[in-house]
């Protein structure tokens, strides 16, 4: 059981991720969201909607989080269409969207590749992955991350050594495209198709 949980932590996570999100992170984002292909788009794990201010105008955007406080301190942040929901059981039906994004999620899914199942069946055939992950870094980093891991999981189910990349590859996935964004490796960008 994790001693917080991202509803605790809703009213003060924008300002937590501040220095991260000016320095590395706000420029990938706006990066993935003009390089998104398709008009139906799934955001899982929304948060509390630091995407919003990239999202295109010409496309049908739905964002999905598990904590309906993030999702209350989304609301703050634009119109859009929220719901509550995990992506281990995504409440829309077979084929519903052309694109899904994940920006810093799935080092808290419980079960990533049952995540990623219920992506690729709401997903038409064809469908687009975007990502923006942290996962475990290169050379002596990676063994500090694989030691403090089991803190990070007892305290917020956060898995902060997950090779995320390779498990999108072990579900099925095709990876069209996979950038470091730090120079660790702490840090990807990641573009990938399910061809079905």
């Amino acid at each position: 059981m994790m001693l917080i949980t991202f509803d605790q932590l809703s009213s003060i996570y924008d300002f937590l991720m501040y220095p991260i999100e000016r320095k590395i992170l706000q420029k990938w984002r706006e990066h993935l969201w003009n390089e998104i292909k398709g008009s139906r788009i799934l955001e899982v794990g929304a948060g509390t909607g630091v995407n919003f201010r990239f999202y295109p105008d010409d496309k049908f955007i739905v964002a999905v989080d598990i904590s309906p406080n993030m999702l209350h301190k989304a609301r703050s942040k634009g119109k859009y269409n929220l719901v509550v929901g995990d992506v281990l059981s995504l409440p829309f039906g077979d084929d519903s969207f052309d694109a899904v994004v994940s920006t810093l999620v799935f080092c808290s899914v419980k079960d990533p590749l049952r995540g990623l199942d219920e992506i690729k069946r709401i997903l038409r055939k064809g469908g687009f992955l975007y990502m923006l992950e942290h996962v475990r870094p290169r050379g002596w980093k990676g063994r500090v991350f694989d030691m403090l891991n089991p803190l990070s999981v007892w305290i917020m189910e956060e898995h902060i050594n997950r090779n995320t990349h390779e498990i999108v590859k072990a579900a099925g996935f095709r990876i069209l495209e996979i950038k470091d964004i730090t120079s660790d490796g702490l840090f990807k960008y990641l573009v990938a198709r399910y061809i079905g």
